[in-house]
């Protein structure tokens, strides 16, 4: 019966709900290449680290080498099936939140006598069992690391544990979600831009190392508690791991490598208040905690759908516009309405307008600004707040006419200094020309003698010590923006997607077509409207980066601190406003395509979203590959072609010293310059192929737009 196994049916005992699913997902040609591409990408990874395993060894290959590699194809295949589950999961399980409804089926099936545990339990395992399949058939590829041996079976089905609990955590939400009415045709990219959010958000969170619990104080041999120099402070010592470890899947998987740099604490060596069980637990086996606690809220959530099922699709209440209505954010329907003022061209305007105006978009709008602004503005004080120091230097210190400087402070004097005089900044050296600027005496200076005159030796200098130095500062402010960057990509994704799909599921496009509206107006309308509605969203990562300039300016403003190096460097200014709104603009007309070109939402929201995501993450991929190859070769001409990828180029303004360290990183002035010079020129040039690109492609909608509609319509 329908091409499904006999034994199957023992295992999903009278469930029609969830026959019809299984036997439907054997047939469907697009979960086919799904599977095809899942175990391709397994068996590409394998052989490619086979192949070039033995490259990184000299001589013969022993076996220590084979287990090496074998531990490696391990890591990297849990990683890409980690990262393949967490994208086809939402996929897969979003759908429950609103098909029965859109299908019209949802009251047909509460008539059933099927009891609410089939139903949901149903629908759950529904969901599931695409991707528990594609788990177990790459169970084989994963016992190819069995042969050389250094991966134990534990750590094998702790992998598949861990991927598991996150398809299971992700269904269960989704099925709740559909039963409490808080979901909606647009909750689809609500639900997929939450899960994203909070597992890239968990990765760049885990690098903050306040969020590392405090395992104990570094002392020194007398056994009095160690100073750091530069801070003050006692010397903390903390987790590898983060309090996120726990229950963010990829922090978790990678707990279970053995990485010297992230392994879990003993519970030993826990502070007494950390020791008891759970925190003891999900401090020092964070894997299995989140294995445990992902099934645990799996059942939480998928118990109260059970027991209010019939209850909930029998009332009227809805949890969200209660919640709406308590925030005022909803009228009733006497409430009178303000006349408002529309655009030129009208659909232009409902675009940009009535998204904004919804009271979902216009949380999310301003949750995202204040958001942003908010990390932004609290980054910027952290940066600017400077600790005191007791031995200094400062502007008028120095005097290269009798070449004496003078030290402020504890030990501090008058000194001469000689041409053999050694000055470090920052562990780097530096000419005497950066006395003029105002640092901290790291160490007492070593001098000597010389008749009546005290010579300085050597000269240890850093920076004033701040709440964050600097290079954190740009690492945590390219983290934002990036994440902004992304959340704007998706939001502008997924608008588009459902701008024409919309209007054909309501009737309205048929209206629209009736009237003396043409193709290029209304795709036009549509494209303007919806980067209307983004510009203030894209104004967030501008405004952030604008605060760091004008601070810089105030900061180097008389270039007193011949060492200065801009947080951001200000062509941002004029780049990273170019590039946001032609990429938005990218991902509008994609979206549109996919709108025009599919029948449903859920189908065009998912396919641009897998084109948008995957174009960007190609580009950024090869980008940051390129960049690899500056920090060591120091080519100008890989620099231009990193250009041409938009996030590498905000790694180029944000973070340079780092991602391009052969370029930016040296106290060569002239080199610096000319390679801000072919960021600008090159950024600028690869914006205006993409604003060609976007052109094209809106010049290919209007012509078939007409055909398009017409094949649909058979």
């Amino acid at each position: 019966m329908l091409g499904i196994p006999q034994y199957l049916y023992r295992l999903l005992p009278g469930n029609p709900i969830l026959l019809r699913v299984v036997s439907l997902a054997g047939r469907r040609k697009r979960d086919l290449a799904v599977r095809c591409i899942y175990l391709g990408l397994l068996t590409g990874i394998v052989l490619l680290a086979i192949l070039t395993g033995g490259s990184r060894y000299t001589g013969e290959v022993s076996f220590a080498d084979l287990t090496k590699t074998s531990a490696r194809i391990f890591q990297q295949m849990s990683y890409l099936q980690l990262a393949l589950v967490a994208l086809l999961a939402p996929v897969f399980t979003a759908g429950a939140i609103t098909q029965e409804k859109d299908a019209q089926t949802y009251d047909i099936l509460l008539s059933t006598p099927l009891s609410n545990a089939q139903i949901v339990l149903g629908s759950l395992f529904s969901r599931l069992f695409f991707i528990l399949a594609l788990l177990i058939s790459g169970i084989p590829i994963f016992s190819i690391t069995q042969i050389f041996g250094g991966v134990a079976i534990r750590s094998i089905a702790t992998s598949f544990g861990i991927a598991a609990a996150t398809a299971f955590v992700t269904g269960a939400l989704a099925i709740a979600i559909a039963t409490f009415k808080v979901g909606t045709r647009r909750t689809i990219f609500s639900f997929y831009l939450g899960i994203v959010v909070f597992l890239v958000g968990g990765l760049l969170l885990d690098r903050v190392e306040a969020l590392h619990p405090v395992i104990g104080r570094e002392t020194t041999p007398s056994g009095q508690a160690a100073i750091d120099p530069q801070t003050g402070r006692e010397i903390l010592l903390r987790a590898k791991t983060s309090w996120l470890t726990g229950i963010n899947p990829f922090l978790a998987l990678r707990s279970t490598f053995g990485e010297p740099e992230y392994t879990p604490p003993d519970l030993g060596k826990l502070p007494a208040g950390l020791q008891s069980w759970p925190i003891g637990w999900y401090l020092t086996r964070p894997h299995s905690f989140y294995i445990a606690f992902n099934f645990a809220l799996s059942l939480l959530l998928t118990i109260p759908a059970i027991l209010l099922l019939r209850r909930m699709a029998q009332s009227t209440f809805s949890l969200k516009y209660w919640l709406l209505q308590k925030l005022r954010l909803r009228q009733g329907v006497s409430g009178a309405r303000r006349p408002r003022y529309v655009w030129h061209n009208p659909v232009a305007w409902r675009e940009a307008r009535t998204k904004a105006s919804a009271a979902r978009a216009w949380i999310v709008r301003y949750s995202f600004i204040l958001g942003g602004m908010g990390g932004a503005i609290a980054l910027l004080a952290l940066f600017a707040t400077t600790d005191s120091a007791e031995t200094y230097i400062s502007p008028g210190s120095y005097s290269p006419g009798t070449r004496t400087l003078f030290i402020q402070g504890i030990g501090g004097g008058t000194f001469l200094l000689s041409e053999s005089t050694t000055i470090t900044l920052n562990g780097r050296p530096v000419p005497p020309e950066v006395l003029t600027g105002r640092y901290k005496v790291a160490a007492p200076p070593t001098r000597e003698r010389i008749g009546n005159r005290e010579v300085l030796s050597s000269l240890a200098l850093v920076d004033f010590p701040r709440k964050i130095d600097a290079q954190t500062t740009r690492r945590y402010l390219l983290g934002l923006i990036l994440l902004e960057f992304a959340a704007i990509l998706l939001i502008v994704t997924n608008s588009a997607a459902s701008t024409v799909t919309r209007e054909k599921e309501d009737g309205t496009l048929d209206l629209l077509l009736s009237t003396p509206i043409t193709s290029r107006y209304y795709i036009w309308g549509k494209l303007r409207g919806l980067i209307a509605f983004v510009l203030p969203l894209i104004a967030v990562p501008v405004l952030s980066v604008s605060l760091f300039i004008l601070h810089d300016l105030i900061r180097g403003l008389g270039g007193a601190d011949p060492a200065f190096r801009w947080i951001v460097f200000p062509e941002a200014l004029v780049i990273l406003p170019a590039v946001l709104i032609i990429v938005a603009a990218f991902a509008a007309m994609m979206g549109m395509h996919m709108s025009l070109r599919l029948r449903t939402t859920v189908r065009a929201v998912m396919a641009s979203v897998a084109i948008v995501l995957g174009t960007c993450g190609g580009l950024a991929l090869c980008g940051f590959q390129i960049l690899t190859s500056l920090t060591r070769a120091g080519s100008e001409l890989a620099l231009a072609m990193a250009s041409f990828s938009p996030f590498t180029v905000v790694a180029l303004l944000i973070d340079p010293y780092t991602a391009a360290a052969g370029q930016f990183d040296t106290m060569k002035p002239e080199t610096i310059v000319r390679g801000r010079w072919l960021v600008l020129a090159f950024s600028l040039l690869a914006a205006g192929i993409y604003a060609a690109v976007v052109h094209a492609m809106y010049v290919s909608m209007v012509r078939n737009f007409d055909m398009t509609i017409r094949r649909q319509s058979r």
